[in-house]
Parts: C-alpha cells; sequence; structure tokens
C-alpha cells in the first residue's frame, strides 16, 4: 500500500467500518442460525470472535494493519460457514460483492484477493455437495453460477481500479502539495533574505538622516530629514514584521524566557508607540494592582504582541481612543496575563473576523484603503500568543469599534503588587481632570476606571475636582501634596496653576507638543497617563528642587566611586569635584571591598553591571563588612539601567539611593541630600564658589577639529553639554576614548570569537556608556543593541552586528586622533 494511501483518513477509518461491518454481519448469522436451526457450536465461537475483535480495537496496543487482517480473515470464517449451508448457494455472490466494495477502503489488493478466493472456495464447496446430491444441474442453475462468478471476478477488478485510480490522485496531490510547501518555503526564504540585505541601508537612512537633521539650522530641511527618519522607521518596522511572520509561517519561532516587571515593559512600549498616536485619539493604559511584580515569558514576543494590537487600534480608529486594560488570573502554574484592547474605531463583519487569521489581510482593503500596513499585524499576533501558549478572542461590532482579548501564561517570580510607593500616608493627590471634554463617553468611562485603580493600587488618597472654583475651594481645605492637572485645565487659568506649582508638585497631563511657559515650577507628564509614571512621581519625594542660583556644597565629603570603565571614572571625578567632594576609584567590584576595609568614607557610588562581581553582589559584602564595625555606610547604585522601575529594583536589593547614567544633577543632588548628613551640606551662591578657586581661562576645540570629530559621526554640542561646557573635560574625555580603543576593541573581539556573551555584554554595555558621554549617540545605540542580545543569548544577531559596531568605533577612534592629533602626541 502507498504510503500516502495509508496516512489517507478515508482508508484509515476503513478499521473501524470493517470492524463495525463484520458485528452487524455476524448478528445477522448468528439470528439466522438460530430460526434455521445451524450448528450451536459455530454460533458460540462467532460471538468469542466479534468480542476478541472489539478487545483488540479497544486496547489498540497491535498496529493496525495486523488488526485488520484479524478481522478480515474471522469474517470469512464466519462469510464460510454461512456459505456452506445449502439456502445460502445463491446469496453468497451479493453479500461478498458488498464486502469487497466495502475493502476497497483499505486500499489493499490483497484484501480483495482473499474475499474472492474465499467466496471460489465457499461456493465450489456447495457446487461439489450439489453434485453429491444428484442435484440437477439444468441450463438456468449452470447461467446462475457463471453469472454470480462473473459478478464476483468483475466486483474484484472494479474495487482493484478504484484503488489504483485513488493511489494516482492521492500521488500527484502529494506532489502538488510538496511543491507548494517548497515553493512557500522558498518565498519565505526570499523574504527574510530581502529584509536582511533592505535592514542595512535602511538603517543607514534612520541614521544619516538623523545626524543631518541634527546638525541643519533650515528649519524647512530639518522638517524633511526628520520626514524621511520617520519612513525609514516605518520601513524598518516593516521588515521586522516580515522577518517575524516568516518565523512563524515556517513553525521556527523558538522561546527565549527571562524575569520581566511589567512597569519596565510598559515604559519602553509606550516610548515607542507614542510617536504613532495622533494627538486627537486618546490611548488609556489601565493595570490591575494584583498583577505580580515580575513575572517570567518571552519578553520580546509579549512586546510585540501590545504593540501590534495598540497600534492596529489606533490605526482603524478616527475618533475616540484606545483602552487598554492588563490584568491577571490565577493558575495553578502561576497567573494568565489578561490582555483587553478595546478601540472606537470602525469595527468589523463577521466575515472580517473570519478572514483575520489569513496573511497580508487588511479590513479596509476594500473600503477606499486608508490605511498603511502589510496586514500581518494581528498574524504575528495570533502566531506570537500560540507559541507561548495562550490564545486570543476578537468581538467586534461594525462602525462602533473592536476588541481583542489575549491570555498568556505566565510563571510568578515575585507576587507582591506591581504598584508601589513609599510613606503613602503623608502623600495627598489632588486632580483637576475634566474627562466630560471627551465626546466620546466611552473615552470618559476608560479614564475613570483608570484613575480608580491608580488610587486602589498605590492605595492613595486623590481628590478630584473639575473646574476652577472648585480647585480653589479644594486648596483652601486640603493639603495637598501633588496635583495632576489635564492639558486644557492647566490652560484655564495658568497664573493659579504656577502659584499652586510653588507649594507643591504640579504635573500637567499632556501631549508631546505642548511646552510649559519659561520659568514655570509645574512638570509635564506626557501622555498617556497611567500607573507607573504616577508612582515615579510620588516616589520622588515632594521637596521642591531649588530654581534659584544656589548650589550644594559639601564639606570634608570622601566617596568610593565603583565602576569598570575608566572614562566614567574619570566623568564622575569632574562631576563629584564641582561639589566640593574628595573622590577615590575602583574599578571592580573586589577592589571596592578591599578599599572601604582601608579606608572609611561617606558614601559609595556602586556601578551594577561589572566583570567578575557585580555591583549588587559588592554592595551586599561592603554592607556586611559595615555592619561587623558597626558603621553606617551610604551605597548608591550608579548605573545606566535607567528603566522606570530600575529605582525600585535596586532599592530592594538594599541600596540606599539610585542615579542613572548620564549623571542628571537635580537627581545627584537630590541623592547627596539625601544620604550625607546636613552639617556636611551648604548652599552657596555660584558665584561665591567660583571666587573660592581660580578662575580657569576657557579652552575651545577650534573649528576644524569640531568638524572633523562631526564628520565621523561625534556630536560634540552632546559632548560638551554632558561635561557642562568645559572644553578641557571634554578634550580629556575624548584623548581617554581614542587610548581605550587600541585595548577595548581586541579584548572585545576576543570575547566574541570565544562566544562568552557574558563578557562581551559587559564590555560593549562599557562602550556604550563612552559614545554616549562624547556624544556619539549612533555607535552607544549600536553598542545597546549587542549588549541587549549578548544578554538573551542570541549569538545570531550579535555575529550580523559585531563587525561592523566594531568597525565604526575604530573609525570614530581614528577620527579623534585625526582632530586632536598634536596633542595626543
Amino acid at each position: 500500500m502507498d504510503n500516502r494511501l495509508g496516512k489517507n483518513e478515508l482508508f484509515e477509518a476503513s478499521h473501524l467500518a470493517l470492524l463495525v461491518t463484520y458485528t452487524l454481519f455476524s448478528m445477522i448469522r448468528i439470528g439466522e442460525s438460530l430460526l434455521m436451526k445451524w450448528e450451536d457450536w459455530a454460533v458460540f465461537l462467532i460471538i468469542v470472535a466479534v468480542l476478541f475483535c472489539w478487545t483488540l480495537h479497544i486496547q489498540n496496543r497491535i498496529p493496525e494493519n495486523i488488526r485488520l487482517w484479524v478481522y478480515s480473515i474471522l469474517m470469512m470464517c464466519t462469510f464460510f460457514f454461512y456459505g456452506i449451508h445449502e439456502t445460502s448457494t445463491f446469496d453468497l455472490a451479493t453479500v461478498m460483492s458488498a464486502v469487497i466494495i466495502l475493502y476497497s477502503m483499505t486500499g489493499l489488493k490483497s484484501m480483495i484477493t482473499m474475499c474472492q478466493v474465499t467466496y471460489y472456495i465457499t461456493f465450489f464447496y456447495d457446487i461439489l455437495f450439489m453434485i453429491k446430491n444428484d442435484y440437477e444441474f439444468d441450463s438456468l442453475v449452470i447461467s446462475r453460477v457463471m453469472l454470480h462468478v462473473g459478478m464476483i471476478f468483475a466486483t474484484g477488478a472494479l474495487s482493484r481500479l478504484i484503488i489504483d485510480k485513488w493511489v494516482r490522485v492521492l500521488n500527484k496531490s502529494g506532489e502538488e502539495i510538496e511543491q507548494l510547501t517548497k515553493a512557500t518555503d522558498r518565498l519565505n526564504d526570499f523574504l527574510a533574505n530581502v529584509s536582511h540585505e533592505i535592514r542595512t541601508p535602511i538603517n543607514a537612512i534612520i541614521g544619516l538622516s538623523g545626524i543631518c537633521a541634527d546638525k541643519t539650522e533650515d528649519e524647512e530641511m530639518k522638517k524633511e530629514l526628520m520626514a524621511i527618519n520617520t519612513a525609514g522607521h516605518r520601513a524598518a518596522e516593516q521588515i521586522s514584521d516580515i522577518l517575524d511572520f516568516t518565523e512563524i509561517d515556517r513553525n521556527k519561532l523558538a522561546r527565549n524566557e527571562e524575569d520581566y516587571m511589567l512597569s519596565s515593559v510598559l515604559n519602553d512600549l509606550v516610548s515607542k508607540i507614542r510617536p504613532e498616536k495622533p494627538e486627537n485619539l486618546e490611548l488609556v493604559i489601565d493595570v490591575d494592582p494584583a498583577i505580580p511584580a515580575v513575572m517570567r515569558t518571552d519578553i520580546s514576543k509579549m512586546n510585540k504582541i501590545l504593540f501590534h494590537l495598540i497600534t492596529n487600534g489606533l490605526k482603524y480608529t478616527r475618533e475616540g481612543g484606545v483602552y487598554v486594560r492588563i490584568t491577571t488570573m490565577k493558575k495553578e502554574y502561576g497567573v494568565n496575563l489578561c490582555i483587553e484592547v478595546t478601540d472606537t474605531g470602525i469595527g468589523m463583519t463577521a466575515e472580517e473576523i473570519e478572514n483575520l487569521s489569513e496573511r497580508f489581510y487588511q479590513v479596509d482593503s476594500g473600503r477606499t484603503r486608508k490605511n498603511s500596513g502589510l496586514g500581518l499585524g494581528l498574524a504575528i499576533v495570533n502566531g506570537f500568543v500560540s507559541s507561548l501558549g495562550g490564545f486570543m478572542r476578537i468581538t467586534s461590532k461594525y462602525g462602533i469599534g473592536t476588541t481583542v482579548h489575549v491570555s498568556l501564561p505566565q510563571l510568578v517570580v515575585d507576587d507582591t503588587s506591581c504598584m508601589s510607593v513609599a510613606d503613602r500616608e503623608r502623600l495627598s493627590l489632588g486632580a483637576f481632570l475634566h474627562f466630560e471634554k471627551f465626546e466620546k463617553p466611552e473615552v470618559r468611562d476608560y479614564y475613570n476606571s483608570m484613575v480608580r485603580n491608580i488610587v486602589k493600587g498605590l492605595g492613595v488618597q486623590m481628590h478630584r475636582v473639575d473646574n476652577v472654583i472648585n480647585l480653589k475651594k479644594l486648596h483652601s481645605t486640603v493639603r495637598l501634596t501633588h496635583l495632576f492637572v489635564g492639558e486644557e485645565e492647566y490652560e484655564t487659568d495658568t497664573e493659579l496653576m504656577e502659584k499652586l506649582a510653588k507649594e507643591m508638585k504640579v504635573v500637567v497631563v499632556a501631549n508631546s507638543s505642548f511646552t510649559l511657559p519659561k520659568g514655570s515650577f509645574a512638570r509635564i507628564m506626557e501622555k498617556p497617563f497611567y500607573c507607573f509614571p504616577v508612582a515615579a512621581v510620588l516616589n520622588e519625594g515632594t521637596d521642591q528642587e531649588r530654581t534659584d542660583h544656589n548650589q550644594i556644597h559639601c564639606h570634608d565629603v570622601h566617596v568610593l566611586v565603583v565602576d569598570d570603565e575608566p572614562m566614567n571614572l574619570i566623568v564622575a571625578k569632574r562631576i563629584f569635584g564641582k561639589y566640593g567632594i574628595t573622590v577615590s576609584t575602583a574599578a571592580s567590584g573586589q577592589e571596592s571591598i578591599e578599599k572601604c576595609r582601608e579606608e572609611e568614607y561617606d558614601a559609595v557610588f556602586m556601578d551594577h553591571m561589572m566583570p567578575g562581581m557585580d555591583g549588587v553582589t559588592a554592595m551586599k559584602k561592603i554592607r556586611m563588612d559595615a555592619q561587623k564595625a558597626r558603621a553606617d555606610l551610604p551605597i548608591v547604585a550608579l548605573t545606566a539601567n535607567a528603566v522606570s522601575t530600575a529605582r525600585e529594583m535596586f532599592m530592594k536589593e538594599g541600596f540606599d539611593g539610585f542615579v542613572s547614567k548620564p549623571i542628571e544633577f537635580i537627581e545627584l543632588e537630590r541623592v547627596l541630600k539625601k544620604v550625607l548628613p546636613k552639617n556636611k551640606i551648604s548652599y552657596e551662591k555660584e558665584e561665591e564658589l567660583i571666587g573660592e578657586e581660580e578662575k580657569e581661562p576657557e579652552l575651545m576645540i577650534v573649528a576644524d577639529p569640531y568638524e572633523i570629530l562631526q564628520s565621523h559621526g561625534v556630536n560634540t554640542e552632546s559632548g560638551l553639554a554632558y561635561c557642562m561646557d568645559d572644553d578641557e573635560f571634554y578634550r580629556t574625555l575624548l584623548r581617554q576614548f581614542e587610548k581605550e580603543e587600541k585595548e577595548k576593541r581586541p579584548e572585545i573581539d576576543g570575547y566574541f570569537n570565544n562566544e562568552d556573551m557574558e563578557n562581551y555584554a559587559i564590555q560593549v554595555h562599557a562602550l556604550k556608556s563612552t559614545a554616549k558621554m562624547i556624544g556619539c549617540e549612533g555607535l552607544s545605540e549600536k553598542a545597546k543593541g549587542l549588549e541587549m542580545a549578548a544578554k538573551v543569548g542570541n549569538v545570531d544577531y550579535v555575529k550580523e552586528n559585531h563587525a561592523g559596531v566594531m568597525e565604526e568605533y575604530e573609525r570614530t577612534a581614528g577620527g579623534i586622533r585625526l582632530a586632536l592629533g598634536e596633542e595626543n602626541e
């Protein structure tokens, strides 16, 4: 039997069909035997045989082909018993013809032959019996014998012909399926290869257009260059979609699970979606406070699921907005993360929902085609959801809107709440948010639900008002620490808002185009307005930052700065020196432990990612030594890990403070005031500080070096801004960067060649930071990509991009040597 025939569903079903037929045939024979008073012992054997066959079928221990032969042999035995009786002689042909047609379902010609042979033996036995008993063979009997023999022969030939036809059809269809499969694979390979090839020039377009836009002062030219940059980003996203879809279509998706915090995921996602959100639409993200703080899944796929669902909602919505509701449902293995994305868009018909699983399908393809894209969004979502073991369901009403429900299984690492604020008792929140301004009632409901969950999740009080009069009454009766104000609400009485901003933190929730007046005391929280940025604001404390020209000065303060990157240590010395702080440095976690044992410090500023011993481990060992000596030593995390929840993570590990790199001076001053004794901090006028020390003459890099550096991708304005416009300091960083390249690049290449991704990630992490300090943002972003890929073990990405990044590293260092050649000599 042909392999394809054996796998055909019809032929697989023939086994059960034959068993059922055999059972019915046996029951009829038993009934006939009892009526005709045939042999009783045969009835018993038939019953035993039928029960034996059903036992074999139910147990399913013997291969199907062997069971089929067992059923068939027992059926032929029953047929023989039936046929040897005189009354059945001329009924045999009709019964056997039906049996032969039935056996054609098996696709086995040998079965047809067995049926024919059984018939001929039984019929020959009957003829001999008739001759022995002197049966008269007239012309009618002879013609009937010949007719019956011919009938069985013809039925067998017909059944063999049917089997041959089926085999040919199945072989042909199998070949066509195989050809189609190969063609699909070739198409997917082609798409993947083309996408990879196109991605390189697209990245160049994005990078160069961004650099040119930064350089030009012509506003019209800047606008056109940014349009090119935006188009490049859109093309890059579509290429990424094609690569994702080809992996799904070829069933080659791999899962890379890691621990994550939902707050961090949403922070990155919102940053990516903001440029794509029209200002006339509202994006509301409502997070259930019961969601665990840390869960485990494939973060990359979950990010893309959320991204495609939200951007699809925005794409097909003309007015109103998109509501994202994220909750969890407890399960034995952890939780199901339930994502519900609802829009007030054009909606879909039942037929359109059915077609969504098709590739390249777009709902509005036949409705004047208003929306761009490849039509792969929901197909990718469906593929990723399935690969993560979840499911997706879509409900929609045409002309009203659509809701997509997604459920993803998650392992729970930390089951504490994903939202938290410190000292909630001291907080008193006000909200001047007039949701009635939104025409769509659904949007008002979205915001009300989200605000309720923020208040519930953070466990704080919030007093909401919807007009200026009620705001004044609230201010006169309640001492507020924070006031959240809508963009339009702020503009109703700017003078009042600025007056309140001097007494409390006033946060204006606004679109990216909104700007505050010069010298404003308020701050902007860019939309979307959701729980995690609110928690970050509340955790900053309520002390107003100084806005005058007073600067803090630290007396007799000695700190230890720990970082494996020499350039970071140079920067830290200069910045801390600005406050009159004496700085010692350590290049590793182990060295910091030894230095803390040898000398006393007022504080330690510790980097997180370092080779050998990381910052968290070093901090805990230093803390243990300090406790033994009964000393109080503040340790602050000084790291480039600046996602919205990094502060909470490091504080939970045991750090006393958190400062992100590159260092923001306001944030650093806040931490210094927190961790240092008050008697060691004073506030002095900047002019007085300048008078205390001899003012150095200004040193500037001449025009030619600037141009050389910029032609090599170095944004000198950004680098100088980081160095507080200190040209000598900036030149020191450039020299250090150029000097390190000769040592660092071979070291990075060594880790790359050995596929030591752990140390490789640490080294490119350092390159990311140092490149950003000197203003080489493009190199910094590429190094960041390598770092992220190395951390998750994406060796293919590292291999694909390593050489290009190292070449750019070498070119940048060469440009610095060219620009500052004489000084280096």
